[in-house]
């Protein structure tokens, strides 16, 4: 990961150019540079992918996005791995980015600093996210952070559940992490 020194606003940061297998954020005025994630990575997002799909195609009380920017304010524009905006938050659509945080962002941990998603949960949830799933491949296990600012945590062998964000939904942890 690298990080550029001078701070920008999102108007900017929209400017630059895209750079093949990289994602970039902007998190306080600051670009960040994200590399490629892995196979490690990649695969526990296809599997959430695959099970939010059928879900929500079940339940349909919103959509499911791939690495979307979020417009937050002046200076945060984040892409989480995944996210869900609610039905009522989808219309109307426009060429700008979301303005404000998915309902619910889901960020997979590869290089991420801890230091770093710690900032990103704090400011999904300072600007309108019901929850940030944090999964982490290695551990197996996934951290639920609520707007409430209670934190669950779900192993292995346990069922995922998010009421607040996700109202009915429940997945074995272990489809999350199928294939590793």
């Amino acid at each position: 990961m690298s990080t550029t020194a001078a701070t920008m606003t999102i108007e900017e940061f929209l400017k630059l150019p895209e750079v093949e297998g990289e994602k970039m954020e902007l998190i306080h005025g600051e670009v960040v540079s994200m590399a490629y994630a892995g196979f490690l990575h990649e695969r526990v997002k296809s599997n959430l992918n695959k099970i939010l799909v059928v879900w929500l195609d079940r339940h349909p009380l919103g959509q499911l996005f791939l690495e979307t920017t979020y417009r937050l304010d002046g200076e945060e524009a984040l892409a989480p791995d995944l996210s869900v905006l609610r039905n009522e938050r989808l219309t109307p659509v426009t060429r700008e980015l979301p303005l404000g945080a998915p309902d619910l962002a889901i960020e997979v941990v590869s290089s991420e600093t801890a230091a770093r998603l710690r900032t990103k949960i704090r400011l999904y949830l300072e600007n309108g996210s019901k929850a940030v799933w944090v999964v982490y491949p290695e551990e197996r296990l996934i951290e639920v952070h609520r707007a409430n600012e209670t934190i669950a945590v779900f192993g292995q062998h346990q069922t995922l559940e998010d009421p607040g964000a996700l109202p009915g939904f429940t997945t074995p942890v272990s489809a999350i992490f199928e294939g590793l």
